[in-house]
């Protein structure tokens, strides 16, 4: 960026999940609502499980919270039982309409566990290569791994 103030700079946050548990995208889904919010573009990249967990036959049946804390994970599961949380997907779907938020599955893992983009929900917006996530990464202000 150059020496002026640039104003329409938007800067990015690249944000590879790894897991596919409630847990990890949950985490996620926090970092990126804080991102938006301060008017970050949001670029995840899923591979190993977190693809599996990304099929529109999976999202929103896995609301197990799993800790080795029991006290934590039962009162996070409270907390969504009684609506005091928003689930993960739901959170994502609303950032979708606030800000810029893409979600690309790793197109590797896809092929390994035979599903297309048809197989994936809707916060999907494509399947690619991690070339692509590389590609992400040079060009974003900050990279987090989950």
């Amino acid at each position: 960026m150059s020496e002026e103030f640039d104003e329409e700079y938007q800067p990015v946050l690249s944000i590879l999940i790894k897991h596919g548990t409630y847990n990890d995208f949950m985490t996620l889904a926090l970092i990126a609502s804080g991102a938006i919010a301060s008017d970050f573009e949001v670029r995840i990249f899923a591979m190993n499980d977190a693809v599996w967990a990304l099929r529109k036959d999976v999202v929103g049946t896995d609301t197990v919270v799993v800790s080795h804390i029991p006290e934590y994970a039962e009162r996070l599961s409270t907390a969504l039982n009684d609506g005091k949380v928003i689930p993960w997907w739901e959170l994502l779907e609303d950032l979708k309409e606030f800000g810029i938020l893409t979600i690309t599955v790793c197109g590797l893992v896809s092929d390994v566990l035979e599903l297309s983009k048809d197989d994936f929900h809707s916060l999907v917006d494509e399947v690619a290569g991690v070339a692509n996530f590389a590609a992400d990464v040079e060009m974003s202000d900050n990279v987090i791994s989950i």
